[in-house]
């Protein structure tokens, strides 16, 4: 083979080489690029068949509950929808919910949200800049949505009176989203308590746990993909996706709970989670059998008992 011919295919074999990590974020963070159904169900390793079937049903419930939209502005220029379930009755308590990957507000919590307004409690519920009814074709595992939903807060108390009080609730990406807001100096001081629902440890944690779980090397695969992520999105998905790291800051008590059959977040990274979180009051709980963002509706009466403990100790008067 002549020099130039090896010279042209190692240049091409370089080029697709470099192109990888670019493909592989943009898979990763790109609104653009969502998956089917069926993909993210083998992606996660669980059997979200009935699941999915109770959610459809939660789903019709929510919609003829009837709800408020609200928007917000980020500070980048987007515009971010939530929706607000009021309780039957006056209150001053409000859960604000943080969904999780290329999923909604609605879906993610329409089971809960039933809990909620149960206990007389108003139910906020955002949809994540580049997913569902926001703008933005960026995904930010926390990094970005955290910011964002700090600003919701302020637009609560700004809107509703800085003498309300808040519950931050999230699942999945949104576990990891409350708890970097658990560890920001910015956290509104009316905020009660934290629920994190499933969460990782960091966005980094977790690509290096599915690859590995792929037999793909991580390394220096997930240092090329970030590299790339921190030019073309602005963040880290080690240091800035961190929930770890911030729930070693956290002011405010908090309830951590993971599915023990969860195996796309791996239930161990809760129990990290646990024991790092320097709060003043923290309490767990693993359920036996659950699958990934399904704890609540494997095993509704404890997820509720731990909520009604934390309730009647913050937010009742």
């Amino acid at each position: 083979m002549k020099k130039t011919t090896l010279l042209k295919a190692a240049l091409g074999a370089g080029a697709v080489g470099a192109a990888i990590p670019v493909l592989i974020d943009h898979l990763l963070i790109h609104r653009k690029f969502e998956l089917p159904q069926g993909a993210k169900d083998a992606v996660s390793g669980a059997d979200m068949t009935e699941l999915h079937a109770l959610r459809d049903d939660y789903m019709n419930w929510l919609e003829n509950y009837g709800y408020e939209e609200h928007y917000l502005v980020t500070d980048d220029g987007l515009t971010l929808n939530g929706f607000l379930f009021k309780a039957k009755e006056q209150s001053n308590v409000y859960a604000f919910c943080s969904h999780g990957y290329r999923s909604s507000g609605k879906t993610e919590f329409c089971a809960i949200l039933q809990y909620y307004l149960s206990r007389n409690i108003n139910v906020f519920i955002c949809d994540h800049r580049g997913a569902a009814s926001s703008q933005g074709n960026i995904i930010g595992f926390g990094a970005l949505e955290s910011k964002d939903c700090i600003k919701w807060l302020g637009y609560l108390n700004d809107k509703f009176g800085s003498d309300i009080k808040l519950i931050i609730h999230g699942i999945s990406m949104g576990s990891a989203t409350v708890m970097l807001m658990t560890g920001s100096p910015d956290l509104p001081e009316n905020v009660k308590f934290c629920v994190a629902d499933c969460g990782f440890t960091s966005a980094w944690d977790e690509f290096t746990y599915k690859l590995g779980e792929m037999k793909v090397p991580a390394h220096p695969l997930i240092e090329l993909v970030n590299a790339f992520n921190k030019v073309y999105a602005g963040y880290d998905f080690g240091k800035d996706t961190s929930a770890i790291d911030a729930v070693r800051r956290a002011k405010i008590p908090m309830l951590f709970v993971h599915g023990a059959a969860d195996t796309f977040v791996p239930t161990k990274m809760v129990y990290e989670l646990y024991d790092a979180c320097a709060c003043p009051d923290k309490d767990i709980l693993v359920v036996e059998g659950a699958d990934h963002a399904a704890s609540f509706i494997t095993d509704q009466p404890a997820y509720e008992a731990k909520l009604d403990a934390f309730i009647d100790k913050y937010v009742r008067d």
